[in-house]
């Protein structure tokens, strides 16, 4: 597929996870789309099954947002402490680099969660319970067996009762404030990760009314962004061409493209997730206005 060009998720092979109480498929969007930083992936997990064993990462910012199903989210303490919370359809979940451990669990329903990671640097990933780093395909100490294979060796993760209280890291998206404009065709009605205190990392929903734009066209110096449609439908413009849009498409941006990109919405609007990374110096590029912008409220012509 070419990379700059939208496709439907169920075009991305799935790849299978079974070990012990590890049950999931995951679809790898980002790197279908030949992102080179950021990672976007829709897992699904199996009733009653984890997605993967407890882990962090050294230094990159993970969300998760629930599409379907119900669970648990399991998170482990750098002092051993174990905490589960109730995650549902619309759960947004932020985990901060180098912060807890942390894996999902499925409910008897199953649960789909779209993931987005930032990109790692270091490629590294702490597993506190089988005590083991993962750097990128290695692990150590390298005389013990895979991650996967080490954790099911350990039998069922134990599990504390549910926390009533949950931490300001989980919300569901209509716990967060929505923030909307509308000025002739351009609208939004947006909530995410960075309501949440996420600096390096986008994960967004909008509501977009029907036949609007979530932009002008434009493009970026320096990040990333990509798009799922969760309902509706509409048109991904690059430049002068237009490509078909509809429920379960997923559309990726790469850095630095040269021709203006955007949205466009049809006629039954369109439930639209928004990822990327955030990159420091980044300038966004508006080449029909021929205007940049260099920070925040800034916009200089060119």
């Amino acid at each position: 597929m070419r990379e700059d060009l939208p496709f439907h998720i169920d075009d991305v092979r799935p790849h299978r996870w079974d070990a012990g109480e590890i049950g999931a498929s995951r679809r790898r969007l980002g790197q279908a789309a030949g992102a080179k930083r950021l990672g976007v992936a829709i897992i699904e997990i199996d009733p009653g099954k984890r997605s993967t064993p407890p882990h962090s990462h050294a230094d990159e910012d993970e969300a998760f947002l629930v599409l379907a199903g119900s669970g648990l989210s399991y998170q482990l303490s750098a002092r051993g402490e174990a905490r589960t919370y109730e995650v549902g359809v619309d759960d947004l979940l932020w985990h901060p680099s180098n912060g807890d451990a942390h894996t999902l669990i499925a409910g008897a329903d199953g649960m789909t969660v779209l993931v987005a990671a930032e990109g790692t640097r270091n490629h590294v990933t702490y597993l506190p319970r089988t005590n083991q780093f993962w750097m990128g395909p290695v692990w150590s100490p390298a005389d013990t067996p895979p991650p996967f294979k080490a954790d099911a060796e350990l039998g069922p993760l134990e599990l504390p009762d549910p926390t009533a209280e949950r931490p300001p890291t989980i919300r569901n998206l209509s716990e967060l404030p929505i923030q909307e404009f509308r000025e002739g065709k351009l609208a939004a009605a947006t909530r995410g990760v960075w309501q949440m205190g996420s600096a390096s990392i986008v994960l967004a929903q909008d509501e977009m009314p029907p036949d609007t734009h979530n932009t002008d066209l434009h493009f970026h110096s320096a990040r990333e962004e990509a798009w799922f449609v969760r309902s509706g439908g509409g048109i991904a413009r690059v430049g002068e061409e237009a490509h078909e849009l509809r429920p379960g498409s997923f559309w990726l941006c790469r850095e630095n493209g040269g021709v203006g990109h955007r949205i466009e919405v049809g006629p039954e609007g369109m439930q639209l997730v928004t990822v990327g990374d955030l990159i420091p110096g980044d300038v966004c590029v508006y080449p029909e206005k021929r205007t940049f912008r260099p920070a925040r409220g800034v916009e200089v012509p060119y």
